[in-house]
C-alpha cells in the first residue's frame, strides 16, 4: 500500500524559490562585504551561505523531483535524492570550513585590521535578509522547508554574533584578534553540525532504523489486534529521514476477518510516518 504524501509540495517549493533568490543575492553582497572589510568573520559565513544557497536550490529541485511517480528504474520514487544531496553539501561545507580555519589559525597570532564600519554594514544586511527567509519558511510542512528554515534561523544569529564584533571593533583598537577567533568559532559550528547532520544521512543511506521508530512500540499495537499471532521478517528504513517503508510478515487467525486487520496494520503504520507498506499474511 503506497500513500500519497506530496500534496504539500508545490507549495514548499514556490516558499523555497523565494528563499533561494534571497540567499543568491545575499551571497554576492557578502562576498563583495568580505573582501572590501578585510574580515575573516564574514568571509567564514559568506562559505555558510554559499553552502545554504546551494542547498536551498537543491531542495528547491527535489521538492518538483518528489512529484513523480515512481518508475521501473526508482520503483520507490525519487525522495532518497535528497539525502544524497545531504551528503554533497555536508562533505563540501565541512571541506570549506577546514579551508576557513586553515586561513584563520595564523590571523590569531598576526591578526590584521579590518574595516568595523563596513563589517556593522554587512551584518545589518545579513539579518535583515536571513530574517526575511525565516518568516518565509516559519509555517512550513515539509521536511525540505524545516531543514531549510532551522539553517536560516542559525544564520540569523551568527549575523548577530558579526554585528556585536563589528562593535566592538569599533571601541577597542587593540581587539583585531577577534574576528579570526569569531571565524574559527563559525568555522568549528559548522563542522560540529554538518558533521552530525553527515552522519545521519548515511544511517539513512544505509538503511538504519529510522530514529523516530519505536520497534517495540508499533510490534506491541500489532499484537494487540485481535486475530494476530505473531510477527515475523519484520523490516523498516526511512526514504528521506522522515518517510519511512516498511515489509512485514504476520501470523494470522484466518477464521477472523483478514482485511479489517490489514486495515489496522494500515492505520497504525500510518502512524508512525511509513508510507509504503508490503504484509504478507501467513
Amino acid at each position: 500500500m503506497r500513500i500519497d504524501m506530496h500534496q504539500h509540495h508545490k507549495k514548499a517549493g514556490q516558499n523555497l524559490a523565494f528563499v533561494f533568490f534571497m540567499n543568491l543575492t545575499f551571497n554576492i553582497l557578502v562576498i563583495v562585504g568580505g573582501l572590501a572589510t578585510n574580515s575573516m568573520a564574514i568571509l567564514a559565513d559568506c562559505i555558510h551561505d554559499m553552502s545554504d544557497t546551494i542547498s536551498i536550490a537543491l531542495a528547491w529541485v527535489l521538492e518538483h523531483v518528489a512529484q513523480k511517480d515512481s518508475t521501473d528504474k526508482y520503483s520507490y520514487g525519487y525522495q532518497r535524492f535528497s539525502i544524497l544531496g545531504a551528503v554533497i553539501i555536508s562533505v563540501f561545507v565541512i571541506v570549506m570550513a577546514l579551508v576557513i580555519l586553515q586561513e584563520a589559525i595564523p590571523r590569531l597570532f598576526k591578526p590584521e585590521g579590518v574595516d568595523a564600519g563596513g563589517m556593522l554594514l554587512v551584518a545589518v544586511v545579513g539579518i535583515v535578509f536571513k530574517s526575511v527567509s525565516v518568516y518565509k519558511l516559519h509555517e512550513g510542512e515539509t521536511f525540505n522547508e524545516k531543514a531549510i528554515l532551522f539553517h536560516q534561523l542559525g544564520d540569523v544569529f551568527e549575523w548577530i554574533a558579526i554585528l556585536i564584533l563589528s562593535l566592538v571593533l569599533m571601541f577597542w583598537d587593540g581587539a583585531p584578534y577577534l574576528d579570526p577567533f569569531v571565524s574559527i568559532g563559525i568555522a568549528l559550528w559548522l563542522i560540529f553540525n554538518l558533521g552530525r547532520n553527515l552522519y545521519k544521512s548515511v544511517e539513512v543511506l544505509l538503511q538504519k532504523t529510522p530514529d523516530n521508530f519505536d520497534v517495540n512500540e508499533f510490534k506491541n499495537a500489532i499484537m494487540a489486534i485481535e486475530g494476530v499471532n505473531g510477527i515475523d521478517d519484520f523490516h523498516i528504513w526511512s526514504l528521506d529521514g522522515i518517510d519511512s517503508v516498511m515489509t512485514l510478515k504476520v501470523d494470522v487467525d484466518f477464521v477472523e476477518n483478514v482485511e479489517e486487520i490489514k486495515k489496522e496494520i494500515y492505520v497504525i503504520s500510518n502512524r508512525h510516518h511509513v508510507v509504503d507498506i508490503t504484509i504478507e499474511l501467513d
